[in-house]
């Protein structure tokens, strides 16, 4: 094959395809050869390529296969046009069955954004549901009154799931977030631990840092983490707000309240949050040791120590703290 005829053959291959390819590109868009599910089939760039194209290639091997002939209308001019046709009607003969190639492709991207649509739209159903849910089992817990110290509603502050549910709400139910309720789990594990330490303290310098340096922090340290309004607003506005020097750091340092009741109430009403939170979640809290059962439940916390040591706290050390700073 000569380098003329060579030339002339990639000519009468690229032409049509250039011509139409930008025609199309004129006419929908250089984009809408790439199928959009969100478009119909009519503006789909590929369909019509997939149309034209082979017609294109139809008449430019056609008319080379029908040079030097004639039109005649009869039996031996169709047969006769069959025969010199065969490449220009194999062209032609693509167009259906591309056509359906590019259908078929286009239904299944939309299948596919409609499945993904579903898919997006169940998920956030769900994470707003399993969100709902959480607000609707906590509402049905009754308002408890833990011995006068302390009245608590069982309220979710809005914070609450986002915190100890971790997930996107397109990513349908979320999942626990376990560092966080491990953490609250460790921390009234301390909070147990600190309030034993004070109520069986009886060295009033040691009783007070056990107390305002590490119960009470640690309370309301449950208190932000949960959300608990009755502490950190209620229970708190009854404390002392001292500032001290510690270990050469000065910070304020605020009590739960002022008796042994408002500091265990604060203990138990965070521990039964705590407990109906995991209920809800399907977390499984470690049993609390027996010998600090007693701050849990029961009345004995209030004789371990004759006087007490919390209300002595605030008669004299705290007091004259207080009346320092003044």
């Amino acid at each position: 094959m000569s380098l003329t005829n060579l030339v002339h053959l990639i000519t009468i291959v690229l032409i049509p395809l250039l011509a139409v390819v930008g025609g199309i590109g004129v006419v929908l868009g250089p984009s809408s050869f790439k199928l959009d599910a969100k478009n119909g089939l009519l503006n789909q760039g590929l369909l019509w390529l997939a149309i034209l194209l082979p017609i294109s290639y139809f008449f430019v091997f056609g008319f080379i296969a029908w040079e030097g002939y004639t039109i005649e209308i009869s039996s031996k001019g169709l047969i006769k046009f069959f025969e010199i046709s065969k490449i220009p009607l194999t062209f032609i003969s693509l167009a259906l069955p591309l056509t359906i190639l590019v259908a078929r492709f286009h239904s299944t991207e939309q299948t596919a954004t409609q499945i993904a649509i579903t898919s997006h739209k169940n998920n956030l159903d769900s994470f707003y549901a399993h969100r709902k849910e959480m607000f609707s089992y906590f509402s049905q817990l009754e308002e408890t009154d833990y011995f006068g110290a302390l009245t608590a509603e069982f309220k979710v502050h809005p914070r609450l799931h986002k915190n100890f549910f971790v997930g996107a709400p397109n990513e349908g139910i979320p999942e626990l977030n376990q560092v966080l309720f491990k953490q609250v789990e460790s921390t009234l594990a301390s909070a147990r631990m600190e309030i034993d330490a004070v109520l069986t303290c009886n060295e009033p310098e040691l009783a007070f840092d056990l107390y305002l340096l590490n119960a009470c922090v640690t309370i309301h340290s449950l208190s932000r983490t949960l959300g608990l309004r009755e502490i950190y607003q209620n229970v708190a506005s009854q404390g002392v707000l001292l500032r001290l020097t510690v270990r050469g750091t000065d910070d304020e340092y605020l009590s739960v309240g002022t008796t042994t009741d408002q500091l265990v109430a604060s203990y138990r009403y965070a521990h039964d949050y705590f407990q109906n939170l995991c209920d809800f979640a399907g977390y499984t809290i470690e049993p609390t040791p027996d010998n600090h059962k007693y701050i849990q439940t029961g009345g004995k916390f209030r004789t371990i120590n004759t006087p007490k040591v919390i209300e002595q706290l605030h008669v004299n050390k705290i007091s004259r703290l207080l009346q320092e700073q003044v």
